[in-house]
Order: structure tokens, then C-alpha cells, then sequence
């Protein structure tokens, strides 16, 4: 057997000359992997040349194979981990057209998969010849070709709607959850790369745990093989699957644990290999576990919320059911948009939950008792998710969100505005004028930079917080019932305990196996806190504040997380093409440019180890990618060229780390 690709070259010209036939793998062993993991399968072929064995793995011709073989010096798993198996998917989905007559279940029912044929006799799943936006009756080969002619969600939810309300939630489901040429509706979903649809089609019944082929390759693996780039970033698609109950069980461990290292790149290391075996096997074959290393060492994020979805459990069908009647179904989702506060999530969803319950109970027993409103204080240093977290549960929980800067708040009246028939009675003030708009209907008032209000301020809310009740500016005889309202209080004060005790407890807050005693620590700081706000804020305020929630600096990992979402940010920006114009804001001057990151986490841990700064969160690591990054590239951009100008092609940014673990940006030559 050669042992060099060098030899393996003259060896490539022998082997053209005769006429080889590739042995027929036999039926009474059937092929049970592909790639590198059926080379070890096969005890006939490990005395065959490296060229034969990479052929008999890929199906690709003898050139392509020495190519391989030359290009990994001559490792055979590395090279059949470059190309698909011979009997493997390549991750192209077919195209689909807008079937042009109607089918009867009868028809459709081989395209439905085992777990969705039950009771589909009798019900007609079809399209008419029209524009397709317009009928009542439709059929899953007519939503997949909408997706991928690019309908808009609003007109497909409007055609799920119909199709519902006429043949119920179960059929809906059966829908969504068939077969299109084989493949699962959802993967065409995804493939859109559509994140609105993606959610969309969850909330309709689409399975999100779906998986393609008789090797049961999972939807959210295919999600993550599609994100090669920032053009084609799919990092919001797997949040998304993540927050609708996609599960990680699918996804081998060594992907993601553990967190703090890069991963290799030509799959997990030969020890860790094992873990990878059994039921996923089948589907995560050398060339499957390549794509899934290039994007997850592009995108550290994506990394990063696996890791939380493997260590956190799931919401309970109680939980479920009642966070769904108060319509607060995607609360899960919560994780899943924000960088650490794991302790501080689950505080308040639990809360949130556990409020739901006990209010409806309430009502059903005296329903003139009206709701109580809930408040809850964030504490924690700026740049640490405590305004991100209120954007999402608004919107994770249907909820409108008034946001109330209380930097300069000493009076009442700055909060409240004047009453009738003083001066300026009549406008009000923003967060009067929210409530009044959102009387006895179920709301979030964000008050941010709540420690600097006077005490006249905090004794005016007082009242609300504890009755649910605000009297109207513009006619103080009506009371406005604010008794759904989510009062949220944000403040700084209490950074100096916050910082104090992480630093004395970081271990058990932020290590993975912290579980029942990082609880308990985050419930010793929550009373700290309860304790001082009496100092801070007031006893009066303090009694009434229902859940004191504190927001921690960030580990070493959600620090590097949240470098690789900023850096992300700035990748996704100036990959958008160049626009030339005349006018300043019209103009794009630069861009085409491919932002590579080699090895994210390390690119990242350097990026925070340099930047973060706990007193200033995610706004400090923010500066240092715009310093360390973002300057580097657009300078030597702007440096290397005499104009700028549109279609003048795509140019590539490597972002690395050097052997002295410093950030090294330069530009790709061009081919």
C-alpha cells in the first residue's frame, strides 16, 4: 500500500489502466454508516489502497480521491470527510411546484409520516388552480412551494388560519408534519432560512424534533450545517428551534461540551469519538460532522445555546398549560435571546408562572376580586441583560412594553404628569397615557434607573402596586385599572454587593455543576438585596416589590458568547454589497466583505479577557470588538483601495489569534 501521497500519485496512474469494479456491498450486511465510520466497518478494504478506500466511501472518481488524499496528507478519514458518502445526503432540498390538481387524503397519505396518517380518510388536503393565496383548501406540497418562492408568513398564517378553523387544530397538525419528496415540510422551512416562518409553523404544530431519512437526520443539525458564513448565518433559525422545544439529545455531547475550548476540524478527538456512536451513528458520518465543526467554530453563540439547552429541563405540561391560557406559551424562549442569567430566567418564570396560577384561582373563587399586580426589581451592573430581558418577556408573553427613564424623576409630576385642570393636564405623560390605553389588559412598565427617583415618586406608585389602580390625569374621578400590569424596576444600586459576592462565589455560580447550591446562593443574594433596598429605596416600596432578581456579571463563556453575538453583528453589517450615492445616509462604501473568524472561542476569549470590564457588561466587550476588529478591517479596506464602487466583488477577512494570543486581522488573497 503507498504511503505517501506522492506515491499515491504514480499509483493513480496504474490504477486508470485497468478496469476496477467497486465491490457490491452485500445485502445481508447492509451498509450502517458512511464515510470513515464504514471504512472501519469494512475488514475487506483496510489492505486496499488509500485512493480505493476513499472511492469506495465517497463514490468520487480516483482524481477527486488523490486530490483528498494530497490535500490531508494523505489521512483517509479526514479526506472522506471532506465530500458526502456515496448513499449520503448533501444537504439539498428539491424544488417544488405548486401542484396543479387536488389530492385526495388517499393520495397524500404515503407522503405523511408513521407518527401524522392516523384518521386522514375522509378529509381532502388540496389546491386549485389559482394564485395560492386565496383558497381554503390546501395541501403541504403547496406550502413548501410557497416557502420557497418566497410567499410572505402573513399570507401563509392566514391560509393555516382558515385551514383550522375548518378542519382543527389535529389535522393542522398532520399537515404541517407530512412528507414533501421525501422530506419533512419543516426542512423546507428551515432551509428559508425564514426564522418568523420557522415560528410559525411551530405554533401551528410543526414538529420541531422532525427528523430526514432512515438514519433520522435531526432538523436542528440541518440548521446548523446551513450557516457557513454571515450571509448565511443560521444562528437566530437554531434559537428559534431551540425556544419551540427542539431538543439537543440528537446532537452528539462533544459538540458542546465542553464549552471552553475550540473543536477540531475534522470532528471530536478519537477518545471522544464513542460518545458519538449508537443511535447517532447513522446521520453524523465524517462529512456531517466536518459541516457541523465549520459552523460551530464560526459561531461560538451557537455553541453556547446548546450547552444551556443540554443543562436545563423543561417546563412541565402544568407549566405549560398555564403559561399558554395566559398567553405566555413561549416563555422557554426567554433562554434562548439572552447571554447568562440563567438563575435570574428561571427566578422569574417560575415566578411568572406561579402568579398566573394563583391569580386565576383567585378569580374563579371571587370573581369581583380583581388581579394584583406583580413587581419585580432587577438588580445588577449595566450591560448585563436587565433591559434585554424585559423586551423579550414582553414579547415572549404578548405583552405591550413601556419603557420609563427615571434619570430624572424627583417629582410626581414628571411621572404621572399634572392633573386637571393644571397646565399640560391634557397630554399626560408616557407612562399615564400607556396605562390609561391599556386599562385592565395585561402589560409590562419597564421603569429603568429606578434608585435615582425621589421620594415622592416611589410613595406615588405605592398605591398601584399594591390596589392595581392609577387615577386618570385628564379626569382624576376615574380610576384606571392597572391590575395586569408587570411593574419592573431596574437598578444599579446594589452593584458593589452583586460584584462582591460573584467574586467570592464565582465557582458555584458559574460552574455547570452548580444546580441546587447555585440556587441557594442566588437566594442568599436575593435577600441581601431585599435587605438593603429597605435602606435604599424604603420599606414602604420594598414590601410591595414581590421578587427581587439578581443579575450577575458574566462567566468567562457567556463573556466570550456575547464577543462572537457582537462580532456577529458586525460580520452580518458589511457583507451587505456596496451602494454608491451622492447622499450620505444612502451609501454603503463598505462592504462585500467576508468576514472568516478561524476558531471563535479562542477569537472571543481573547476579545473579552482584553475587554470585559464587569461595571459596564456587554458595552465594554462591545468596544473592544469595534477597536480590535471592526477598525482593523475598515481601515485596511479603505487603505488598500483608490475607489470603492458596486459589483467590484467579494473580498475575504481572516480573523485569528496569534502565537503571542493577540487578535490578528488580514485579507485573504484572492483566487
Amino acid at each position: 500500500m503507498p504511503s505517501s501521497c506522492s506515491s499515491l500519485s504514480s499509483f493513480a496512474s496504474t490504477l486508470d489502466s485497468f478496469d476496477y469494479q467497486k465491490p457490491a456491498v452485500s445485502n445481508s450486511h447492509p451498509r450502517r454508516g458512511c464515510g470513515s465510520v464504514w471504512i472501519l466497518e469494512q475488514d475487506s478494504l483496510k489492505d486496499m489502497p488509500a485512493n480505493i478506500q476513499v472511492m469506495q466511501a465517497t463514490g468520487c472518481t480516483n482524481a477527486e480521491a488523490v486530490r483528498l488524499l494530497e490535500k490531508t496528507n494523505g489521512n483517509i478519514h479526514k479526506a472522506v470527510a471532506c465530500l458526502p458518502g456515496k448513499d449520503e445526503w448533501d444537504f439539498n432540498l428539491p424544488r417544488v411546484k405548486v401542484p396543479e390538481k387536488s389530492s385526495s387524503a388517499m393520495d397524500y397519505e404515503d407522503g405523511f409520516s408513521t407518527r401524522y396518517r392516523t384518521n386522514l380518510r375522509g378529509y381532502e388536503f388540496t389546491s386549485t388552480e389559482s394564485n395560492g393565496h386565496d383558497t381554503d383548501d390546501l395541501s403541504l406540497d403547496k406550502l413548501v412551494a410557497d416557502v420557497q418562492r418566497g410567499v410572505s408568513c402573513t399570507v401563509i398564517r392566514s391560509q393555516l388560519t382558515r385551514f383550522r378553523e375548518r378542519m382543527g387544530p389535529d389535522k393542522t397538525c398532520q399537515l404541517l408534519n407530512g412528507l414533501v419528496k421525501g422530506f419533512p415540510g419543516l426542512f423546507y422551512v428551515v432551509q428559508s432560512r425564514n426564522v418568523e416562518m420557522v415560528k410559525m409553523w411551530a405554533e401551528y404544530g410543526g414538529d420541531v424534533n422532525t427528523t430526514y431519512g432512515k438514519s433520522k437526520f435531526p432538523l436542528i443539525a440541518y440548521a446548523i450545517v446551513l450557516g457557513t458564513s454571515y450571509a448565511t448565518d443560521t444562528t437566530a433559525l437554531l434559537k428559534a428551534l431551540l425556544s419551540a422545544g427542539a431538543s439537543v439529545a440528537c446532537i452528539p455531547e462533544a459538540f458542546h461540551t465542553p464549552l471552553s475550548r475550540d473543536l477540531m476540524d475534522d470532528g471530536p478527538s478519537i477518545e471522544e469519538s464513542g460518545k458519538i456512536a449508537g443511535e447517532h451513528q447513522k446521520w453524523c458520518s465524517p462529512y456531517v460532522r466536518k459541516r457541523l465543526m465549520d459552523t460551530l467554530n464560526f459561531r461560538f453563540e451557537q455553541r453556547y445555546f446548546l450547552h444551556r439547552a443540554a443543562l436545563l429541563g423543561r417546563l412541565s405540561g402544568a407549566k405549560n398549560q398555564v403559561a399558554k391560557l395566559h398567553k405566555a406559551g413561549n416563555l422557554l424562549g426567554i433562554y434562548y435571546n439572552l447571554i447568562g442569567q440563567t438563575a435570574a430566567l428561571t427566578h422569574v418564570i417560575d415566578h411568572l408562572i406561579s402568579h398566573f396560577a394563583l391569580q386565576k384561582q383567585k378569580q374563579e373563587q371571587d370573581p369581583e376580586q380583581k388581579s394584583k399586580p406583580m413587581v419585580l426589581l432587577f438588580a445588577g451592573p449595566s450591560g448585563h441583560g436587565k433591559t434585554e430581558f424585559a423586551r423579550s418577556l414582553g414579547k415572549l408573553t404578548s405583552r405591550d412594553l413601556e419603557m420609563v427613564d427615571c434619570t430624572s424623576m424627583r417629582y410626581k409630576t414628571d411621572l404621572w404628569g399634572p392633573f386637571h385642570p393644571y397646565e399640560g393636564w391634557e397630554n399626560g405623560s408616557a407612562l399615564s397615557n400607556f396605562l390609561e390605553s391599556h386599562a385592565s389588559q395585561p402589560c409590562i412598565a419597564f421603569l429603568d434607573e429606578f434608585e435615582k427617583t425621589k421620594e415622592e415618586v416611589r410613595e406615588s406608585l405605592l398605591k398601584p402596586f399594591d390596589e392595581g389602580i392609577v387615577p386618570s390625569r385628564k379626569n382624576p374621578k376615574v380610576k384606571i385599572d392597572c391590575s395586569e400590569t408587570i411593574w419592573i424596576l431596574a437598578t444599579n444600586v446594589f452593584d458593589n454587593i452583586i460584584h462582591d459576592f460573584c467574586k467570592r462565589h464565582a465557582k458555584d455560580l458559574f460552574s455547570n455543576e452548580s444546580g441546587a447550591k447555585g440556587q441557594k446562593l442566588i437566594r442568599k443574594l436575593s435577600k441581601m438585596i431585599q435587605k438593603e433596598s429597605i435602606q435604599k429605596l424604603g420599606a414602604p416600596l420594598s414590601g410591595r416589590i414581590a421578587e427581587f432578581v439578581p443579575f450577575l456579571t458574566f462567566s468567562h463563556c457567556e463573556q466570550a458568547a456575547m464577543a462572537d453575538r457582537l462580532l456577529a453583528k458586525f460580520g452580518r453589517e458589511i457583507i451587505q454589497p456596496v451602494k454608491e450615492s451622492t447622499v450620505p445616509s444612502q451609501a454603503r462604501l463598505v462592504g462585500d466583505i467576508n468576514v472568516q473568524v478561524r476558531r471563535s472561542y479562542s477569537v472571543c476569549r481573547v476579545l473579552a479577557t482584553d475587554g470585559y470590564i464587569p461595571e459596564l457588561g456587554a458595552r465594554s466587550i462591545a468596544n473592544t470588538v469595534t477597536r480590535d476588529i471592526s477598525l482593523a478591517v475598515v481601515n485596511d479596506y479603505l487603505d488598500k483601495r483608490e475607489r470603492v464602487h458596486e459589483n467590484q466583488g467579494r473580498c475575504t477577512y481572516v480573523v485569528g489569534v496569534n502565537e503571542d494570543d493577540m487578535i490578528d486581522v488580514s485579507e485573504a488573497p484572492t483566487n
